[in-house]
């Protein structure tokens, strides 16, 4: 029950027919302890539970028919949840308050979550990089410690964020722009004779996000970039 209420959340009220484990000190001292009130349906009257009868009810009619047909249980499942009642959401779009991707094709804009509560605070202090193009001249590290270099920029994506560099012995990298710098005055310059301190001591500023390491770490070339000779 920890488990469930982690996820979803503590309820403020319970209801159960009084059997085991519910009648037992562990758990009335459990309800005491976490703030929920425990009611117990009156005894020899089912009618009292009849919108919990009928639930398990379907659950038990549609897993026993997939198992006769061969069907996948989970998604059968899955299939409960979606489908809404009568002039009523399904109950995954009660709990997610979104729809779910399904089978069936959607539009993208139908699985959108009614609130964006997280999107919120997750983006209050992150800004957007500019975006960078295909043949710009940008500074980059090949590795990690070692000092940035200028190169150009020979492919942009496909993921988010991320770019194929053309390295100096002719190998190519993938970056997440986290991890790249404009060229501000590539024009004026065109001999790559600046250094990166000129890079940092220019009036222009570059605004900067936390990258997608894991979306990084993924390589994901185009046709037009031989995936085998992309460096990491």
């Amino acid at each position: 029950m920890k488990s469930i209420y982690a996820t979803h959340r503590i309820p403020e009220e319970l209801v159960s027919d009084g059997g085991p484990p519910y009648n037992s000190n562990l758990m009335m001292n459990f309800f005491q302890e976490w703030g929920i009130k425990h009611h117990v349906k009156l005894p020899h009257f089912p009618r009292a539970n009849t919108q919990i009868e009928r639930a398990v009810q379907a659950v038990k009619n549609s897993l026993t028919k997939a198992a006769e047909e061969g069907k996948d249980l989970y998604v059968v499942q899955f299939d409960n949840k979606i489908q809404p009642a009568k002039e009523m959401p399904s109950p995954s779009e009660l709990l997610k308050g979104r729809k779910l991707r399904t089978f069936l094709p959607s539009h993208p804009g139908q699985l959108k979550p009614t609130f964006d509560v997280q999107n919120k605070y997750v983006n209050k202090h992150a800004t957007v990089f500019p975006v960078l193009h295909q043949n710009a001249k940008v500074w980059f590290k090949q590795k990690m410690k070692e000092p940035w270099k200028q190169r150009t920029i020979i492919q942009v994506g496909p993921q988010p964020y991320s770019y194929i560099i053309k390295g100096e012995d002719g190998g190519v990298f993938r970056r997440n722009r986290f991890h790249i710098q404009q060229d501000y005055i590539e024009n004026d310059n065109p001999r790559w004779s600046r250094t990166i301190q000129d890079l940092y001591n220019s009036d222009s500023t570059e605004i900067s996000r936390i990258p997608n390491d894991s979306a990084d770490n993924e390589i994901n070339a185009s046709p037009k970039t031989n995936r085998s000779n992309i460096n990491q």
